[in-house]
């Protein structure tokens, strides 16, 4: 990937773990000892957040070499970062970059699988990430996002128009809020509008309002058909984008169904990859 975490946001993450120094390597003397620290996944995983490590170690003082870049697959044994020099500076920065690696590289494995679901039902299906992965996390969140082939939904409530039920019931409706599409799409004309349904009526009035994506919350395979049809015959060239419960199990069934994106929140929550951690004398 091409973003990384700044050198302040990397500070901010070693200083959380290492306020001052490490007191354990500190009193063994471990200063004195050359050594050498590798990262290796026990099974195949898609990597995220070797480029932080990368960076984490240098920082320290240390040289690191980053084998397999975020993105990439690393396959069960093959070492994705290695670095080398004082063994209390390796110590330093072990669990921060343990802990990047495990969750992000998680995270990105995910993505990849369910990027993988859709294919298999629909070519040109996407995978959306929610916002709703961790607070104080979203940078390496996007990241491991894309690195598993995914994108963005919303990168946060500044950037898109997405209307809920919420929205419109305080507006009066559904109808009333169709009449004001036009005058919305208007005052934002470089904006896509997204609105969310659940019912085929409600999704065709919107996409011949003009609503440029129809998002459909919690609803079957079936009624994901459904809909779509209705939509794209009142409007071909809407969107459809189902959201809802949907992971890497089911999302070759809503890739069929005809969604053009799949939204979830799904990868961010679930086991970490897990990594072998190995520090060894030089």
């Amino acid at each position: 990937m091409h973003f990384t975490l700044n050198q302040s946001e990397i500070e901010a993450l070693l200083r959380e773990d290492v306020p001052y120094f490490d007191l354990t390597s500190s009193l063994l003397n471990l200063s004195t000892v050359n050594a050498e620290i590798l990262f290796t996944p026990k099974e195949p995983f898609t990597v995220c957040g070797s480029e932080e490590v990368e960076k984490i170690f240098n920082l320290l003082g240390v040289k690191a070499e980053l084998i397999v870049s975020s993105g990439k697959t690393a396959h069960a044994g093959e070492t994705v970062l290695k670095a080398h020099g004082n063994a209390e500076l390796l110590h330093m920065g072990w669990k921060v970059s343990q802990n990047i690696l495990e969750h992000f590289s998680g995270i990105a494995t995910r993505t990849r699988s369910m990027v993988d679901g859709a294919k298999r039902g629909r070519k040109n299906t996407e995978v959306c990430g929610t916002r709703k992965h961790l607070p104080g996390i979203k940078h390496l969140s996007l990241k491991a996002l894309c690195s598993g082939g995914g994108s963005p939904h919303r990168l946060g409530l500044s950037d898109s128009i997405l209307i809920f039920s919420n929205h419109y019931d305080l507006l009066g409706g559904m109808e009333t809020l169709c009449k004001q599409l036009p005058s919305i799409k208007a005052r934002c004309p470089e904006k896509k509008v997204a609105v969310e349904m659940e019912t085929p009526a409600h999704a065709v009035l919107a996409a011949e309002a003009g609503a440029d994506i129809i998002q459909l919350d919690k609803l079957s395979p079936e009624s994901v058909a459904e809909i779509t049809e209705k939509v794209k015959r009142a409007n071909r060239n809407t969107v459809i984008a189902a959201a809802g419960g949907i992971n890497d199990k089911n999302a070759a069934a809503y890739a069929a169904a005809g969604a053009d994106v799949l939204v979830s929140s799904w990868m961010y929550f679930g086991k970490p990859a897990d990594y072998k951690v190995t520090i060894r004398k030089m």
